[in-house]
């Protein structure tokens, strides 16, 4: 398939997320829209979550990869924000909303996101502890898994169950939380060393 025929494609699906959202969408609304053929869309996209899926890789490419800012906080609260950027005032945060139950029930939709997009994110989770590690910012040894899931559970909670806000200061917020776990100043054995 053409590029240029997927950006059509991929195009009229985000003119319709951010009209209908992923319940909105149907494979004959992108085709009618975009005017590429229904069998030519099923060609690369098996269905309209394909093609959410698609749009959503489309746009954390754009959020995942932070500037070295000589300071490891700084770097992990650019790399939040865009998240809170991204997920709080474009479509991203409305097409996950509708995803997220679409990959309980669809293992290979979700293995799929796994694979594409939260491997993206960790990939630049692991780079920044290596970094900050590296200059002494972060203590040896972290859990990158880990270190991702601190950093972006609040922010998902906040988009997918409780509803707060995904306001300006969250990011920091949130990595000021984390930063005495990731430096070691908050670990049990810094508090027992402390007595």
């Amino acid at each position: 398939m053409k590029e240029e025929t997927v950006q059509r494609i991929l195009s009229a699906t985000r003119e319709l997320l951010v009209e209908g959202g992923v319940h909105g969408l149907t494979v004959e609304g992108v085709s009618g829209r975009s005017g590429v053929a229904k069998t030519t869309i099923y060609r690369r996209y098996r269905s309209k979550d394909d093609l959410a899926l698609a749009v959503l890789l489309q746009m954390v490419q754009d959020v995942v990869a932070v500037p070295e800012l000589d300071d490891t906080r700084s770097e992990l609260v650019a790399f939040v924000h865009g998240a809170v950027r991204v997920l709080g005032s474009t479509i991203m945060g409305r097409v996950m909303q509708g995803l997220v139950s679409d990959f309980a029930a669809d293992p290979e939709l979700g293995r799929a996101f796994r694979e594409q997009i939260v491997a993206r994110r960790m990939a630049e989770v692991r780079r920044l502890v290596e970094r900050g590690t590296a200059r002494g910012d972060l203590r040896p040894g972290l859990d990158e898994e880990m270190v991702h899931d601190l950093l972006f559970g609040p922010v998902y909670y906040r988009l997918l169950l409780s509803g707060a806000p995904l306001d300006e200061g969250l990011a920091e917020r949130v990595v000021d939380a984390v930063m005495p776990w990731l430096t070691g100043a908050g670990s049990a054995e810094a508090v027992r060393s402390s007595h």
